[in-house]
C-alpha cells in the first residue's frame, strides 16, 4: 500500500461529502431567495389579485354564459387551468431573479464558491417551485366553491401535478435567463411568450373542441400537458391525452431543460 493511498478518503465518503456540500449550497440559495420574496409583500399581493381576477372573470363571470363543458360546470372545468396559469407565470418569471443576480454581480460572487455551478440555479428552482406549490395548495382549498369535489386523494395527486409543473417551468425560466443576457430583453421575451403559452394550453377552453391546426400548436406548448394532467386529476374526466402521456411529456421536457441548464449554468 503506497503512502498516497493511506491518507486518501474512501471514494464513497468523498462523494457523500460533495453531495452534502452541494445540498447545503442549494438550501442556502433557496433560503436566500425565499427571504427576498417574503420581504416584498407587494408582489405576493399582486399575485393574489391576479388569481382573484381570473377566478371572477372565467370561473364565475363566464359561468352564466357557458353552462357546462360536457357534464362539468364551466367554473369547475376552468379552475384547474386557472391554478396552472399561476404556476406557469411565476415559474417562468423566476428566471428573472437569476438575471438580476448576474446584473448586479451577485452571480459572480456565488460562482467562486467551491460548489458545483448547477447548485445556484437549482437553489432558485427549489425556492420558486416551493413558493408556487404552497400557493397552489391554498387555491385548491377553494375548489368546492367552484363545484370541484375535492377528496384527499385528488388533493394529493393535484399537488403532485402542480409541483412537477412548477419545477418544469422554473427550469424553463432559468434556461431563458442563461441564454438572454440583458434583463430588459429577458422581461420582454417572457411577456411575449407568456400569453400564447397561457391561452393556447386549454386552460380556459376545451382543448378537445379546438380545430385541427390549433390542436397541433397546442401539442407543442408544454403547458398543455400540465393543464390536461391537472384537469384529469381534479375532475376525473378524460383529457386531451391519457394521464400517463401527459406525465411522460412533462418528465421528458424536464429532463431536456435540466440538461440545457446544466450546460448553461453559471453563464
Amino acid at each position: 500500500m503506497t503512502a498516497t493511498t493511506v491518507g486518501a478518503p474512501p471514494p464513497l465518503a468523498a462523494a457523500d461529502g460533495r453531495l452534502r456540500v452541494a445540498l447545503r449550497a442549494i438550501g442556502v440559495i433557496a433560503h436566500r431567495d425565499l427571504l427576498r420574496q417574503f420581504k416584498r409583500p407587494g408582489v405576493l399581493f399582486s399575485q393574489g389579485v391576479q388569481i382573484l381576477f381570473f377566478v371572477l372573470v372565467y370561473a364565475v363571470g363566464f359561468d352564466g354564459m357557458i353552462d357546462s363543458v360536457g357534464e362539468v360546470p364551466f367554473s369547475a372545468y376552468v379552475f384547474p387551468g386557472i391554478i396552472a396559469i399561476q404556476v406557469v407565470s411565476i415559474g417562468v418569471a423566476s428566471g428573472q431573479t437569476y438575471a438580476w443576480d448576474r446584473e448586479f454581480g451577485v452571480l459572480r460572487e456565488l460562482l467562486v464558491a467551491p460548489v458545483p455551478r448547477i447548485c445556484l440555479p437549482l437553489g432558485k428552482v427549489v425556492a420558486g417551485a416551493g413558493m408556487v406549490t404552497v400557493q397552489s395548495a391554498v387555491m385548491l382549498a377553494f375548489s368546492p366553491t367552484v363545484g370541484v369535489q375535492l377528496t384527499p386523494g385528488r388533493f394529493a395527486a393535484a399537488m403532485g401535478c402542480y409541483a412537477l409543473a412548477a419545477v418544469v417551468f422554473s427550469v424553463i425560466g432559468l434556461c431563458l435567463a442563461t441564454v438572454i443576457k440583458r434583463v430588459q430583453t429577458l422581461q420582454a421575451t417572457v411577456q411575449l411568450a407568456m400569453f400564447p403559452m397561457l391561452f393556447l394550453s386549454g386552460s380556459v377552453f376545451s382543448a378537445q373542441d379546438a380545430p385541427g391546426w390549433l390542436s397541433a400548436i397546442m401539442h407543442v406548448n408544454p403547458m398543455t400537458y400540465a393543464v390536461d394532467l391537472a384537469r384529469q386529476t381534479l375532475l376525473g374526466t378524460p383529457g386531451l391525452l391519457p394521464w400517463w402521456a401527459d406525465l411522460g411529456a412533462l418528465c421528458g421536457i424536464l429532463a431536456a431543460v435540466l440538461t440545457v441548464l446544466r450546460l448553461r449554468s453559471g453563464r
